[in-house]
């Protein structure tokens, strides 16, 4: 059970499932009030290029496990770690429906491989105020 306090947090937690993934997948973490890691469910698995989500779907599995609040990730198998304007349209379709629901959504993080220093290269739709 991982504390989630940063964007980096979630994308060290992350990147490790993303890790051997050879097409795009969309995944929702669950947290609970502290933010702590509840439970993981993949939304969507797509192509190399593209995975289709559905908000009934992330919200449903969220209502569900009882979360609190919502990380949404994905990866890139490509290595670009840039959101493509499908990204930031879904990601502003989920934070309204989270309001709606009263699941916040915190933020979305596209992952890709590692970097040279180990760390996981991503990037936070919070951290560029698309959250």
């Amino acid at each position: 059970r991982d504390q989630v306090r940063s964007p980096a947090d979630a994308a060290a937690v992350l990147a490790e499932y993303f890790s051997d993934r050879d097409r795009e997948e969309f995944v929702v973490a669950f947290l609970d009030t502290a933010n702590t890691l509840t439970g993981l469910h993949v939304a969507s698995v797509g192509g190399l290029a593209a995975s289709i989500v559905e908000p009934r779907q992330v919200f449903k599995a969220a209502v569900l496990a009882n979360a609190a609040a919502i990380l949404l990730a994905h990866n890139h198998p490509s290595g670009n770690p840039e959101p493509s304007r499908e990204d930031v349209a879904v990601t502003r379709q989920l934070v309204e429906a989270g309001k709606v629901m009263g699941i916040p959504v915190h933020d979305h993080l596209i992952i890709t491989d590692q970097g040279e220093d180990g760390r996981p290269c991503y990037t936070s739709l919070a951290e560029r105020g698309l959250v």
